[in-house]
């Protein structure tokens, strides 16, 4: 008994809230002056075991991913009405000067001009643009021409840009402020790998295998898939299991860019083949290359249910971890 009580102790001098009741905003996490919230977590989380932390620690940060998800619920979820959410996935190494990144960037502000709540995974590459997209949705079309010229004055956080990386996002944030709404869903599971400034809500978890899962299963409205690598891959296929076993019903997917998924050995051709074998949705799998196409794809495609489908489980979900959190404390 004793050894249990140990475990459940707090480590002192944590610069997180194991029982916070919010989600992040940008400024909380890099406002204040340097170094800000997040870059303090990040040497916390280096300096007290990156992978395998001490068993308070970690019980600290399971708390504080278990809080997150009560947060993301009653965001998604309030007076009984969900959120109907459409993922944008991509490379977090794309630059600001690519194409996809405008791309991007463009189907982002489609997509919240549409009244989808457009959420990505919250880092820099497509991730930013896709919520550079939905902030610039309520200014006229030109403010995302600008904002995308400005951004690639510093095109990559990577080769010791970092800095000039997030100023320039900032600048841009601060011009076109208030912007529109989006949520990201970030990770400290990458040091060095900079937080998006343009959404509006941050649900940043420790986990990454959490915050992954999580963002697939709350696109209910569909996802599109930019070009990207390892990561963008397995998220992929975590959707297409995902619809598979129908956990919350089934979702159309977009992969955007035939250069980068209809060529051999194709990608879509495999997609759709196991869609098509391990439970015939693969009319909900379509290749484009514009991000009008993408979203009519979507939009044609979304299920019937994608309005609700998270409310009622949402609304369950919501009072345990609400109950559970009283418990904690």
């Amino acid at each position: 008994m004793e050894a249990g009580s140990r475990l459940l102790e707090i480590p002192d001098g944590i610069p997180y809230d194991p029982f916070r009741e919010s989600l992040y905003t940008r400024d909380e996490l890099i406002g204040g002056g340097a170094p800000g919230l997040d870059a303090r977590i990040e040497r916390h989380v280096l300096d007290h075991g990156f992978r395998a932390p001490p068993a308070p620690e970690a019980l600290a940060q399971r708390l504080h991913d278990y809080a997150i998800d009560v947060a993301l619920s009653e965001f998604l979820c309030t007076e009984g009405e969900a959120r109907r959410v459409v993922g944008i996935m991509g490379s977090a190494v794309t630059r600001r000067d690519d194409r996809w990144f405008r791309a991007a960037a463009e189907l982002g502000r489609l997509a919240a001009r549409a009244g989808y709540l457009v959420a990505s995974g919250g880092g820099p590459g497509i991730m930013e643009a896709a919520n550079l997209g939905a902030f610039l949705a309520p200014h006229d079309d030109r403010a995302l021409d600008d904002a995308i010229a400005d951004l690639a004055q510093a095109p990559s956080y990577e080769s010791g840009q970092r800095d000039a990386y997030a100023e320039a996002a900032a600048a841009v944030r601060e011009r076109y402020l208030p912007g529109g709404e989006s949520l990201a869903i970030p990770t400290w599971f990458y040091p060095g790998e900079p937080v998006g400034q343009f959404a509006s809500h941050i649900a940043k978890y420790f986990a990454n295998s959490i915050r992954e899962d999580g963002l697939v299963t709350i696109a209910v409205s569909g996802i599109v898939f930019a070009p990207g690598r390892a990561g963008t891959t397995q998220e992929l296929f975590q959707d297409a299991a995902q619809n598979a076993y129908g956990i919350r019903g089934r979702s159309p997917m977009v992969l955007l860019g035939r250069d980068a998924y209809g060529a051999e050995p194709s990608l879509f051709a495999v997609l759709r083949d196991q869609a098509r074998r391990f439970g015939g949705f693969e009319h909900l799998v379509a290749l484009a290359d514009d991000p009008v196409e993408a979203l009519d794809f979507i939009r044609a495609n979304e299920p019937a249910e994608a309005a609700s489908a998270l409310g009622g489980s949402a609304r369950d979900v919501l009072e345990f971890m609400k109950n559970e959190r009283v418990r904690a404390r």
